[in-house]
């Protein structure tokens, strides 16, 4: 009867020990490693090409419609280091052909916050009432897609995409890459 017991007794602690040991598990366990990620996340980027979209805007205020722009955007040269949790690429925009944006970018995936997606008109309308001009409605045709990531100092680097279907995946997967990476708001409570 002892021995059956102290085999009980044994039993139970292990079954609790094993329910513990589960529970305490590290969530950066949970899905793709983070190299893969982060080569999901470059290919991605490199897929996209040049964006072309014609800009129509209207002036609520005053009920001014503004010329129709043409503008490109384009990422190149995407490299997504697991090593050092960041992502860096060229990126270039055209407004009616002349060069506006062509430099360098890179994103600290150990500093992102958050990570957003959005359509191009939501994207417009909060770049606009953040700039002071909330009457403005824009339209872009084709529409495109944007991958914001917040970092720290709520500074925002958009990342644009011709599908909603890649944004949506590449949003997943940055959030993914940066939780893996330690990033994220870490002030939970």
């Amino acid at each position: 009867m002892k021995t059956l017991r102290s085999t009980l007794c044994i039993l139970v602690c292990a079954m609790f020990s094993a329910a513990f040991a589960q529970q305490s598990a590290p969530p950066a366990g949970n899905g793709p490693s983070l190299a893969a990620t982060m080569q999901f996340i470059q290919d991605k980027m490199n897929e996209q090409g040049k964006i072309n979209y014609a800009l129509h805007a209207h002036d609520g205020s005053n009920g001014e419609d503004w010329p129709v722009y043409q503008i490109s955007i384009e990422m190149t040269n995407v490299i997504a280091d697991a090593g050092t949790c960041r992502i860096t690429w060229h990126k270039v925009t055209t407004k009616d052909g002349q060069v506006g944006i062509n430099r360098d970018m890179m994103l600290d995936l150990k500093a992102v916050e958050h990570v957003e997606e959005r359509t191009s008109m939501q994207e417009a309308k909060m770049e606009d009432t953040a700039n002071g001009h909330p009457a403005l409605d824009k339209r872009q045709d084709p529409p495109y897609f944007v991958v914001t990531p917040r970092s720290t100092g709520n500074v925002e680097i958009p990342i644009f995409f011709k599908y909603e279907d890649t944004a949506l995946r590449v949003a997943k997967a940055m959030t993914h890459a940066v939780e893996l990476c330690g990033g994220g708001n870490k002030d939970k409570f």
